[in-house]
């Protein structure tokens, strides 16, 4: 295949991705986004069909951009017609004295930064949560928080719209390409050639100004062979699955998302979130999982394709029996996992590829992102990987997403250096205990105390 030539290439057609190629494509510029799957696999981060979409954060960065997040939500669903959130809501609840030293913060964390932003909330005792949602055997002491500026994504009409408006801008997608290496081009070294196979056996090069990297949990399939550098990851392994509600008479219905804080017991975690049955979904089955994974990886490719960890399902059956009325948890009536790709500090990695690595090409020329709790700010992501690229600086490129930053615990970076022998020997997890939380202040492993 001749070698084609845009200003962006886009590596990787997930939800970010698309967003980026969708961002890019607006302004005029000469895009291409490049999947090694088919569009909307189930092979990475962005299946299922919904993820949360929430502002109640402890930290106040991410409560800010959680705010400004949802203005680019709005501009999104105008922009297609369509929209893409159902606004219905979250409830936190549970020990508001958990969490004190651990990655979720506390229960009543966030309404620091609720009233500072002036968003509703509401306080709700034991009672009260079971009144309004199907919970029971709450201890009496637990307390919820719940805020209505929250809701649920619809996951696949994301990104069927995003990949549709990225073209009708003029992108161009490309599915079943994989990339294979990213290097300055010989005649000249502002111009990146991004080699890849089709359908793994056609040889095709793209080249580009620049090149945004989104391949989520692939992300060192990438960067290794292109730049010598791996991310020092821990992918999860996360198990969802949806169980049978009540239906008729003495119906089950949860109103809005939720999520459960307590302590572990004995060595498992106990946070739980569910959702409420979803209109673009089967009726009367709701989602409802463990927030965190068994299973550990460092590669994709270590992934179990055909098995689903027992455990996990099992918690969450367990937890089901104990607190939750009017819900089968005999057997799921589906499940799913996906994997949620994590560094250090469970944060966003958005930054450039540092100039040291890009062998003799442009300074700030290739954007990576990675890692994360993403879904929820996938339009104000797909803006600053765009304007990153274009412009050279965005002012979501935050400090505490810096592809340069270090565990405060163990000095060690999140670059791996493959010409570093000692750094490359090891990395800065372990791959066999449950891990759990989706907050930016680190995981947490359940085998610490």
């Amino acid at each position: 295949m001749a070698n084609q030539e845009f200003d962006v290439v886009v590596v990787g057609g997930g939800a970010i991705g698309l967003a980026a190629a969708y961002e890019v494509a607006k302004t005029g510029a000469k895009v291409i986004v490049l999947e090694r799957n088919n569009f909307f696999n189930h092979a990475g981060s962005s299946n299922d069909l919904a993820r949360m979409f929430r502002t109640m954060y402890t930290e106040d960065f991410m409560a800010d951009l959680a705010v400004e997040a949802m203005a680019f939500w709005d501009s999104l669903e105008k922009d297609s017609g369509t929209s893409l959130r159902l606004m219905s809501g979250l409830l936190n609840f549970g020990d508001k004295n958990y969490g004190g030293d651990t990655p979720e913060g506390t229960l009543l964390g966030p309404i620091d930064n609720l009233d500072r932003l002036g968003m509703s909330y509401k306080k709700l005792d034991a009672k009260e949560i079971e009144k309004r949602y199907p919970f029971k055997n709450l201890p009496e002491e637990w307390m919820g928080l719940y805020a209505p500026d929250n809701g649920i994504i619809n996951v696949q009409l994301l990104l069927r719209t995003l990949l549709s408006l990225a073209r009708d801008y003029g992108a161009e997608a490309r599915q079943h390409t994989r990339v294979k290496r990213i290097c300055p081009s010989e005649d000249d070294r502002n111009t990146w050639e991004v080699q890849a196979v089709r359908h793994e056996k056609d040889a095709a090069v793209f080249k580009a100004k620049k090149v945004i990297i989104t391949s989520g949990s692939y992300v060192n399939h990438v960067l290794k062979p292109s730049f010598g550098i791996s991310l020092d990851l821990d992918i999860w392994e996360m198990v969802a699955s949806y169980f049978n509600c009540n239906a008729g008479s003495n119906g089950i219905i949860f109103p809005s998302m939720w999520f459960q804080f307590a302590p572990d017991k004995e060595g498992r975690s106990q946070l739980f979130y569910g959702f409420p049955t979803l209109p673009w979904g089967p009726p009367n089955v709701a989602r409802i999982a463990v927030d965190a994974a068994t299973r550990r990886i460092k590669d994709p490719d270590e992934r179990l394709t055909n098995v689903l960890n027992p455990d996990d399902i099992r918690d969450t059956q367990k937890f089901i029996e104990e607190h939750v009325a009017g819900v089968d948890s005999t057997v799921p009536a589906f499940t799913s996992s996906c994997l949620q790709t994590n560094v250090f500090d469970n944060m966003f990695v958005l930054d450039y590829v540092p100039e040291e690595y890009l062998q003799g090409g442009a300074k700030d020329s290739v954007v990576v992102f990675t890692a994360g709790w993403a879904m929820k700010f996938v339009p104000l992501l797909g803006k600053a990987l765009a304007e990153m690229s274009l412009n050279g600086k965005s002012k979501y490129a935050l400090e505490e997403f810096s592809i340069k930053r270090k565990d405060p615990q163990t000095g060690k970076g999140i670059i791996i250096d493959s010409q570093n022998s000692h750094e490359q020997s090891g990395g800065s997890f372990s791959t066999t205990q449950q891990a759990s939380g989706s907050s930016i202040q680190g995981f947490r492993r359940t085998d610490l105390k």
